[in-house]
């Protein structure tokens, strides 16, 4: 058992956590959420020890070995990547060695005091390896990096020819290699492609020891965690459930708060009152002093952060373009003797919202920057239509930032004319609330700058929109902020993204990059995901509905015409929308029909005739949606 006990921590005068306490036992998986600045990061480093908290204890056994996913690379760069991850198995190999030895004596040795001593020593090594959990360390070495998107021939490379998002992946290896009793992972779905992330998701869900982790990613935490810890306001929420029913419950449990709130407030007014009146009155004095002092050692109810999703931002739209958006013809782009694309052709068209996916380093980077015009190509011809507006968002797009602005001055100065009265909401619904908004860029993390360059992404026109990784950094709320504006943008659309929620439902067409060539898929990642039906992505080409666009390869024909599997798509999201609506709608009277006073009234009855028709409606929008799914599968 690890436990967390009344742990309060200071920065400065602001209070980070407030006595705060919980416990993880062998086998929980756990997934710790909050809005960024909650201090998930934070304690992290008060579990490991490396901040002190003011009051409180962390009970973890001595002899726990913790595995902290640490943002700080400390490699020998002359070492290979299996040399790298096999310094996990110094003392297995050490003792092999030793054994080696010991068998090779023993074939000689004559005197019975040595030869005792040998068979004693003989003992201790197989007691050890007896207690091992990996019996064959090249083996499982070569398992997990291919799991992270190694090929054999690379394993044998320095570790100096990777970049650092694949250099994260050999120490994610190794950590999974030390076979650690606590593991912790601080957001290790930033690291990952969607073959990668998906490898790990099966491998977290077989890991025998405790996971608590760090993620923005819907689909990881409801993949992996099996429990929620929810950091708001200075407190801990516990839920002992999985991602999609902590939803629920913690929506139920702030409107249950949000009541208590406005219920203790009419208590306060009321008694203020009452104290006011009694000060006056020299014969009450004494009374009301001591109803102000019973009032002030009341514990007040704080409410959770406001609901960003409530707000609402758009990509500001101008002008049509001509029916071609782009073409991209024979394109060949390499960097040194590696050649990263190689006669790639596609055309994107009025109004299509198209994903990029596959590996880190197979090009779409590359060819969204050519797209856009921030990089000049080798070969063949990148071409924009007529009257195209392009506003593209770059992964270092916060590097362009003055520094010498506020948030606010940033984006009133990127911003349309028309929308600099909206900047603060616009701010807000990326992280910068209140005096944050007035934060120096100069003062500002990584993660808040790339979030800043976002919200002036929403703050200018255009009608062709390229978002290169516009996720990363972001929380769940600023998330699914970007997805409903990603969804309302009327315009042409490429995204590059690891992240299957923002892809989910978003585009019609997912172009797959591989080997230096460009696989087209008609539909979304789950579309493309669920065509297949296999268990190992890494086959995402072999299948019957793909199309090579690099080459002289012909494409096949879809059954569907484009113009149909978006009608197709739409009335989809429409039957999902109203059964999400009807759904919720019978939540909201079974809870209220939960308070047998509400049950017995006049109220009741008429919720409780509300109950089977809503039901009815429900089950007809679920054979439509049926429906409408045989024809996009046929």
């Amino acid at each position: 058992m690890y436990g967390i006990q009344n742990i309060s921590l200071l920065f400065g005068d602001r209070v980070l956590f407030d006595n705060i306490s919980f416990v993880i036992s062998p086998g929980d998986k756990v997934a710790l959420v909050g809005k960024n600045g909650a201090g998930k990061t934070t304690l992290f480093k008060v579990i490991t020890k490396e901040l002190s908290p003011e009051s409180g204890n962390i009970s973890i056994p001595n002899e726990t070995r913790i595995g902290y996913l640490s943002q700080h690379l400390d490699f020998e760069d002359n070492k290979t990547i299996r040399e790298v991850c096999l310094e996990c198995f110094d003392e297995y190999f050490k003792t092999k060695e030793r054994l080696d030895q010991i068998n090779t004596k023993l074939e000689t040795e004559t005197d019975a005091e040595k030869l005792t001593q040998l068979i004693e020593e003989l003992d201790e090594c197989q007691t050890y390896f007896n207690n091992q959990t990996i019996h064959n360390p090249l083996a499982e070495t070569a398992k997990i990096l291919k799991g992270f998107g190694f090929k054999e021939e690379q394993l044998d490379q320095p570790i100096s020819t990777l970049s650092g998002g694949w250099k994260m992946r050999v120490q994610m290896s190794k950590l999974l290699l030390s076979r650690p009793d606590l593991l912790l992972l601080d957001e290790p779905d930033n690291h990952l492609d969607i073959e990668a992330l998906i490898w790990f998701e099966k491998y977290l869900q077989q890991f025998t020891g405790a996971i608590l982790f760090i993620s923005h990613d819907v689909d990881f935490m409801s993949n992996v965690a099996t429990r929620i810890l929810e950091l708001s306001n200075r407190k801990i929420g516990d839920y002992k459930v999985k991602y999609k029913k902590y939803l629920a419950e913690s929506a139920l449990r702030k409107e249950k708060e949000q009541q208590a709130y406005v219920n203790q407030q009419k208590v306060i007014k009321e008694k203020e009152r009452t104290i006011t009146r009694f000060m006056a009155k020299a014969t009450k004095t004494k009374m009301a002093q001591s109803m102000k002092k019973q009032l002030d050692k009341m514990e007040r109810i704080e409410l959770t952060e406001e609901d960003l999703t409530k707000i609402s931002i758009q990509f500001p739209v101008v002008g049509k373009p001509g029916k071609i958006v782009t073409t991209v013809k024979d394109a060949y782009k390499s960097y040194g003797d590696k050649k990263v694309l190689e006669n790639i052709s596609l055309t994107i068209e009025r109004g299509q919202k198209v994903a990029f996916v596959g590996q880190n380093g197979q090009g779409k980077s590359t060819l969204v920057k050519m797209i856009s015009g921030s990089l000049p190509y080798e070969k063949g011809t990148v071409d924009l239509g007529h009257n195209v507006m392009v506003s593209y968002f770059a992964q270092d797009q916060a590097e362009e930032l003055n520094e010498k602005l506020t948030a606010l001055e940033t984006i009133e100065d990127k911003a349309e004319p028309e929308l600099r009265t909206k900047g603060r909401s616009i701010l807000g619904a990326f992280g910068f609330s209140g005096e944050e908004a007035e934060k120096k860029v100069s003062v500002l993390s990584g993660g808040e700058k790339s979030r800043l360059a976002m919200a002036c992404l929403v703050s200018q026109k255009s009608n062709f929109l390229i978002l290169d990784e516009p996720t990363n950094h972001l929380d769940i709320q600023a998330k699914q902020i970007l997805k409903q504006a990603i969804l309302d943008y009327p315009g042409t659309l490429i995204i590059v993204s690891h992240d299957r929620e923002i892809l989910r439902g978003t585009v019609e067409i997912t172009y797959e990059f591989r080997d230096r060539k460009v696989i087209q898929h008609l539909g979304d990642l789950d579309y493309v995901l669920e065509k297949r039906k296999m268990d190992d992505v890494r086959d995402l080409s072999k299948t019957e509905n793909n199309k090579t666009t690099s080459g002289d390869k012909k494409s096949q024909k879809s059954e569907l015409s484009y113009d149909e599997r978006k009608k197709i798509n739409r009335n989809i999201s429409r039957v999902e929308k109203r059964m999400a609506e009807a759904e919720e709608e019978i939540k909201s009277i079974q809870e209220k029909l939960m308070d047998a006073s509400f049950y017995n009234s006049p109220e009741g009855t008429e919720a409780v005739k509300k109950l089977n028709p809503l039901e009815e409606k429900v089950e007809a929008l679920s054979a439509e949606w049926d429906e409408w799914v045989s024809k996009l599968d046929d």
